[in-house]
């Protein structure tokens, strides 16, 4: 009897604990399952308007992206929208005030409290953008949703603001609960080629997603974009005018298609390049390209390397002037395209600094350019969407030092720039290999 009456205790305990678990576990999964139900409700009704003013919304929640991928692989059902991140984040195409205004107005009507941040105090004025045009907007219903607004730049390609350049961001942000470390996008400026998108349905939604999702993700992560300051360019022009000669003219143009050909060739290969020497400084200082430099120069990091470098521009109509140093150690090329130049630095690593090589043909003498680490952005040069180096100023002070504002007309190349440092011989041995000039 004793033994039974334990068995039925130890059944009595189990089943008490058992309905204690289960209580928890819906206590902790209930508040859970509602968000998600408040969440999607939410998103389909932002889709719905969208859709019904014409707006094409993407998906691009970096988060909801990825597990859409594993999801397709995998063959699972599970919600996908739900990982979105907090905000929600999605992107449309800015198509005027007008249905910017209509946007707003239908989204209150459905319950959405809206606020629209615009492109008030922008670090530099962006070219082709008006002030105070729209850059994104915050949404809430039951959950915050972030669309953020790409404008079509006149270098055919897709451009977002940054959510400081509307004073009001941090405050309106906060009121969303949100701060500026929430967002996934608008944290700086940013550039995007513009892509292709397809029509899925996630969670029973029909929404756009990028159509190639892991070059997207990648392309995010280098999107920043900062802005040629023309406010400068304008001070230079009035200190020091500007050479509108025949002359002139002809080479700039010239030197811009040197550039663009020079773009196609290198995207085509994905390697990536930036505005270098005289081509970043008239970048950076007058938005244009310095007449009297006869040349145009970019930089590839070694790391970016490709063989088929060579025999992409010679299959395109260039031809070899001299091919100095080697993969590991001061590779520079320098190609003609008729009567123009273009010079290839390649960049090395060295602890602190990055540096790239000089070689004189005659002597052997080596030459290196030290500059302080920097990174990659996109900006818009004479239409043109191309990368500079972030930190532009500390990068062209290393080069030019800090009268880079007066023009120099005379320049030695071995001698001249600020960050110049001798790096010892070529062995004559080598000199076949590593000297190599053509006419």
């Amino acid at each position: 009897m004793k033994k039974k009456s334990a068995v039925h205790l130890c059944l009595v305990g189990g089943l008490i604990l058992l309905t204690a678990q289960l209580s928890l576990l819906v206590l902790l999964l209930y508040p859970y399952n509602q968000y998600h139900i408040h969440f999607l409700k939410d998103v389909g009704a932002f889709v719905n308007i969208s859709s019904k003013l014409h707006m094409s919304v993407f998906v691009v929640d970096s988060e909801t992206l990825q597990h859409f991928i594993n999801q397709k692989n995998e063959h699972k059902t599970q919600c996908v929208l739900c990982e979105a991140r907090h905000p929600a984040t999605f992107v449309t195409l800015f198509r005027g005030f007008k249905q910017s205004v209509e946007f707003m107005s239908v989204l209150q009507e459905a319950g959405f409290h809206v606020v629209v941040l615009q492109n008030t105090n922008p670090p530099e004025v962006p070219s082709g953008i008006s002030i105070n045009v729209p850059i994104c907007y915050l949404l809430k219903r039951n959950i915050v949703i972030h669309l953020v607004l790409f404008h079509e730049r006149e270098g055919n390609y897709w451009w977002h603001g940054n959510l400081l350049s509307d004073p009001r961001a941090i405050s309106e942000l906060s009121s969303f609960g949100l701060s500026l470390h929430s967002a996934q996008m608008m944290k700086t400026e940013g550039a995007f080629d513009k892509f292709e998108t397809e029509l899925v349905h996630m969670d029973h939604i029909p929404v756009l997603i990028p159509k190639d999702i892991s070059r997207f993700l990648r392309d995010t992560r280098s999107s920043r974009y900062i802005e040629c300051n023309h406010i400068l360019a304008d001070l230079f022009y009035r200190s020091h005018g500007k050479d509108t000669t025949h002359e002139a003219l002809r080479f700039v143009h010239r030197a811009w298609k040197l550039l663009s050909k020079a773009k196609t060739l290198l995207d085509k290969l994905g390697v990536r390049f930036w505005l270098s020497s005289g081509t970043c400084l008239g970048y950076f200082r007058q938005c244009d390209i310095i007449p009297y430099s006869k040349d145009v120069d970019i930089g590839i990091f070694i790391t970016d390397y490709s063989e088929k470098i060579l025999p992409e521009f010679l299959d395109h109509g260039f031809t070899l002037k001299h091919w100095f140093g080697r993969v590991n150690d001061s590779l520079e090329l320098s190609l003609s395209s008729g009567e123009l130049k273009l010079d290839i630095f390649f960049f090395y690593e060295d602890g602190q600094f990055l540096w790239n090589g000089g070689t004189q043909a005659k002597s052997g003498r080596k030459f290196k350019y030290v500059f302080p680490r920097f990174t990659l952005c996109w900006t818009e040069f004479l239409e043109l969407k191309v990368r500079v180096p972030c930190e532009t100023q500390a990068y062209i002070e290393a080069n030019y030092g800090s009268d880079w504002f007066t023009p120099v007309t005379r320049w030695d190349w071995k001698s001249s720039p600020s960050n110049v440092r001798e790096n010892g011989e070529w062995p004559a041995e080598d000199w076949a290999e590593v000297m190599r000039v053509y006419n």
